[in-house]
């Protein structure tokens, strides 16, 4: 047993898990080491039961195989996939976040970036649909950033292969980085893919850029009267976007016409500022989110400061007079709704303080004030499953009927990844369970396992089942303790019965040889008779083993010479018993 190994305890024999990003309701992302290459990637581990549907092994093969033959700047790589010892796929660690990270945190994107962002996903769209492929699970949990804030479009066959097996029941939502692991709906789609898949794609992009500059996923508000008014925060995008989501599929645009399209407005809009994502780690202050340092810019997309103020203005008040004349019908209908509750129309209901109560009263709340109760599966230090760790919008704040209420549900304390107990390898027990209770563990007993190198009694790491590669904080811990090296197994003599190649044998296995002679018949001179104990037999490790080494047949006895009475007499003190002539003699080598 390699105790150091079985402490590491790689996923799939290859990859070292680092670090714990986040869980959906599919799967549990990790940064992970590849100890092949000797890189950092990301690692996607699927719930071990989607492998046992019928239909899902060969689904998850195909779509990885084909994904990992696509090759386009901005779709996320696969690097590796298996389904042992559960489904995972293996891509390129970006760490730049999620577009839906990015959005949780309260920031919004400007028209300007979020056209790059759209055009930079479009692009990747057209190259997979022309590989008569589709996504068919676009969000902006699949937007990612590399630390140069480039847009990657991620999870590509993940929805599709995720459709040939049963999905987990509505609500489990992951966190930031997490929704990376859990894109996928549940689908009745057929498995090959169509045009009508492709502009779903298309229309789920729309969405998304919406999502991404306004906060919610429609294109329109609804201001109190009878039919709702675009959101004017889109700008020129916003022309753009309902064509791409048209109610027909057939009429909406493909991704190539979506990329032109935005090419096209790009000149109506200003240069976008550089996108920077390090407000997901930047510390909060009292009147919000630390602002963001400026990264790497985007590249420019339509004409510089100077080239737009050449456009004559009447121009462009031409071309922004609808986007004006909404605006103002908006702040109109504001107005009125406003007078409205003034006069004792109502007002909207403020979000109740639910920490700490169980999602049955986020439920009810919901219920009672009409909103849409979105559930986001978290863990928080000092939480129990189940609990609610927080609302957005927090509580005391205005929500109108019919928007969305997320609500984020403790799934428990904070995984701890199995490496992380590394530390304990080689300590002493008293010291291992010093170091786990500082890490919020008990222990739970001791298993005794032989082992080469660490000491009797020290501590080789902990007793999970195979598979595991968490645990939550809070629970007891079963030690793998030294019982020092196990006994040896006395080898067979070597073929070539020579007395060195013996004395090699039970050296390599750290047992002592001893050579010793005696008298065989059936052993030629020199060659070994055997092991004494005997083959098979179970030693302590160190023990001396006697390589027994043939001097031949005993020799026969000398004639005797004739001797006369005295010298008989005077001789019988020093003769020798024949009995002790023939015995085995030892030597040693």
């Amino acid at each position: 047993m390699n105790a150091d190994q079985d402490a590491i305890r790689p996923f799939g024999g290859r990859y070292r898990l680092l670090e714990f990003v986040g869980e959906g309701s599919n799967a549990r992302v990790y940064v992970a080491e590849d100890l092949t290459l000797r890189r950092q990637v990301a690692l996607k581990i699927l719930r071990a039961d989607i492998a046992e549907h019928a239909g899902f092994p060969e689904r998850f093969a195909d779509e990885m195989r084909a994904t990992s033959a696509l090759s386009h700047p901005r779709v996320l790589p696969v690097y590796d996939w298996g389904l042992d010892p559960q489904p995972y796929a293996v891509t390129e660690h970006l760490t730049g976040g999620s577009l839906a990270a990015l959005l949780r945190e309260g920031f919004r994107l400007t028209p300007s970036q979020a056209l790059v962002v759209g055009l930079e996903a479009a692009r990747a769209l057209v190259n997979i649909h022309k590989a008569d492929r589709a996504h068919l699970g676009l969000t902006s949990a699949s937007i990612l950033f590399d630390s140069g804030s480039r847009p990657y479009i991620s999870d590509l066959g993940l929805a599709a292969a995720l459709q040939a097996a049963p999905q987990p029941p509505v609500g489990a939502g992951a966190t930031g980085a997490t929704e990376t692991a859990d894109t996928a709906e549940a689908s009745t789609a057929p498995l090959s893919y169509t045009r009508i898949d492709q502009a779903q794609d298309v229309h789920d992009l729309a969405l998304v850029l919406c999502e991404a500059v306004t906060g919610a996923r429609d294109l329109t508000v609804d201001v109190g009267g009878p039919d709702p008014i675009p959101i004017t925060a889109l700008g020129p995008l916003q022309a753009v976007l309902e064509r791409a989501i048209a109610a027909d599929p057939i009429g909406r645009l493909t991704a190539s016409e979506l990329a032109s399209e935005l090419l096209r407005v790009a000149r109506l809009l200003p240069r976008p500022e550089p996108l920077s994502l390090t407000a997901l780690t930047a510390p909060a202050t009292e009147a919000g989110p630390a602002p963001a340092a400026a990264t790497e810019a985007f590249e420019q997309v339509g004409p510089t400061v100077s080239e737009r103020s050449a456009i004559p203005l009447d121009d462009v008040l031409r071309r922004r007079w609808p986007g004006f004349l909404l605006a103002a019908v908006v702040v109109v209908a504001g107005a009125v709704g406003a007078a409205w509750a003034w006069l004792g129309g109502g007002l909207d209901p403020t979000v109740p303080d639910l920490q700490g109560q169980p999602i049955p009263a986020a439920t009810s709340a919901a219920a009672d004030s009409g909103w849409v109760l979105n559930e986001i599966l978290v863990r928080a230090v000092g939480t129990q499953r189940g609990e609610i760790v927080s609302t957005e919008p927090e509580a005391g704040t205005s929500l109108s009927g019919g928007a969305t209420l997320d609500v984020f549900v403790s799934l428990g304390e904070p995984l701890i990844l199995i490496s992380d107990l590394d530390r304990l390898y080689g300590m002493t027990s008293e010291d291992a369970a010093t170091e786990l209770d500082v890490l919020g563990f008990g222990v739970g007993g001791a298993t005794r396992v032989h082992d080469e190198v660490v000491p009797v009694g020290n501590v080789l790491g902990i007793d999970v089942d195979e598979g595991v590669y968490e645990l939550e904080a809070g629970r007891d811990v079963t030690l793998l303790v030294s019982d020092g090296p196990a006994n040896r197994t006395v080898p067979a003599v070597p073929e070539s019965g020579e007395p060195r190649a013996a004395a090699d044998a039970l050296s390599a296995i750290r047992l002592g040889p001893r050579v010793v002679t005696e008298f065989s018949a059936d052993v030629p001179e020199g060659e070994v008779i055997g092991f004494r104990p005997a083959s098979g037999s179970m030693v302590p490790i160190d023990s001396t083993v006697r390589v027994r080494v043939s001097l031949g047949p005993v020799p026969p006895p000398e004639p005797e010479e004739p001797i006369s009475d005295d010298e008989g007499e005077a001789g019988e003190e020093d003769s020798v018993p024949e009995s002790e002539v023939s015995t085995p003699q030892d030597s040693e080598g």
